[in-house]
This record gives structure tokens, sequence and C-alpha cells, in this order.
């Protein structure tokens, strides 16, 4: 699981751990990724989980994740990506540097580590998942977002191409959509909140109530509901899924 130090990579992680998944914690950040196997281990034994150091934008350092997880645990079964950024900024207002970075972590990130897994599952000859963790706005467009809108998007569609490339090889590839899920994430920070307050015409302390008053359900989103989807999505339950988003929105945006 990339990003699984913080917000919705952290509850990717522990969800599959509590399935019983082996679960490498990838992150650059490593004492995020120590701290969430710091919580997958007061419930689950010490040999379920590893965090490892991964740059997703690195081929070098990708390669020497996969080398880390597979010398730990011999094999590989599911990937999860998940490590990603949101710059929020008007498109006038836009910095290229900023638009690239979103580019290599969201897009190449991904790429990198699919690509990686890919290879290691098709060696192995015993099938696989792959997960993209994208967003409602990889189908429905939110304003202010160009970087996360074009980046969410192209997510999908990479898992749609690599559904139908790796379908042979009995690797599924399929994508999650979530909505905004503010428990415990970097994207949602203070400084998220106040932007999203101006482009809404409110208070920093009504954004949540906001957002979750525009979805069907007027439910919050959690990191567990987003985890039993993946944990739903690698399991056999799901073996004729592939190339699909699942979207867990609580009803805001509906797939086209």
């Amino acid at each position: 699981v990339t990003g699984a130090g913080s917000g919705l990579g952290r509850s990717l992680a522990i969800g599959l751990a509590r399935a019983g998944a082996m679960v490498g914690l990838a992150d650059v950040d490593v004492a995020g990724a120590q701290e969430t196997a710091a919580m997958i281990l007061k419930e689950r034994p010490k040999n379920q989980v590893k965090a490892i150091r991964c740059d997703v934008t690195s081929e070098q350092s990708v390669r020497g994740a996969f080398d880390e997880l597979l010398g730990e645990w011999g094999g590989l079964d599911i990937l999860v990506n998940a490590a990603g950024i949101a710059p929020p900024f008007a498109l006038v207002d836009m910095p290229a540097d900023k638009w690239r970075l979103a580019l290599e972590v969201n897009l190449t990130g991904y790429f990198l580590m699919a690509r990686e897994a890919a290879r290691t599952m098709i060696a192995q000859g015993m099938g696989g998942c792959v997960i993209n963790l994208s967003s409602k706005s990889g189908l429905d467009a939110s304003k202010n977002n160009t970087a996360y809108n074009a980046t969410k998007a192209g997510e999908l569609h990479m898992a749609r191409g690599w559904a139908l490339e790796l379908g042979q090889y009995g690797i599924r590839v399929n994508s999650i959509a979530p909505g905004n899920v503010f428990e415990g994430s970097k994207i949602w920070n203070p400084e998220y909140i106040k932007v999203c307050a101006k482009k809404n015409g409110i208070k920093p302390e009504e954004v949540i109530p906001f957002y979750v008053n525009k979805t069907a359900l007027r439910r919050e989103i959690k990191g567990q509901d987003i985890a039993d989807a993946a944990v739903f999505l690698c399991s056999d339950r799901a073996r004729t899924i592939t190339g699909q988003t699942l979207v867990a929105d609580s009803g805001q945006v509906m797939v086209r």
C-alpha cells in the first residue's frame, strides 16, 4: 500500500491487515509508515506488517521497495496505489511546479508501482489484484482543483487500460473513487479547508458539514468504508470484476 503513512493509505493498510493480508507500508514518510505499523501491531501478529521507505516518483526507490518486500515475504498478491497530493489552486494561480509535482506523484507514481507489480505478478503466474485509489473528482471535476481533477481522471483510465493488458494473466485492476474523507487526511489540512471555505463562501468550521450535506446519504465517509471496498475488490468475491470504478462517496456523484 503506497501512502500508508497517513490518511486513506493508512486506513487501507489497516483494513487489509485486519482481513488477513501481509501488508507492506510504503511511504516516503518512514515515521508515518512506522506509526501505521504500530497501530496494526496492536491487534495483528508482528510478521504481518513491514514499513518500507518508498518515493513513488523514483524508479530506483520503487525497485528497492519491491526488492525489500519480496525479500521479506517472497511474493506479491495485491498493490494498492494510494499515495497522492492535491495542490489547491485556481487555474490562474496554479504554479507550474505544483502541477508537475502532482503529475509525478499521482500519475508517474501509480505507473511506476503498477509496472513493477505487474512484472512481479506475471513472473509468479498466480494472478493478482491492483487497485488505484482515485476520487470522485476523477468522475466529476471540482472547482480550483486542476491538477487533482486531471490526475484522478487519469488514474481511472490507466486502470482500465491495465485491466485489458493484464487480464490474460489473471491480474485484476480496479479503481476506488472515494468522496471526501476527512479523518486523518493530509489533504484536508487547515490550509486546504480555508481554501474550500473561501471557494464556497462559508466559514472553515462549516466546511466538513457542508460537504457531508452535499451527499445523497448525508453520511460522512470514514477510512474504514474505503478499506472495506478495497478488501472486497481484492477478494474472490470480486473475481469477475476488473476495469471498474467503485464509487464510495455516499451518493455525491453518479458513474457515467
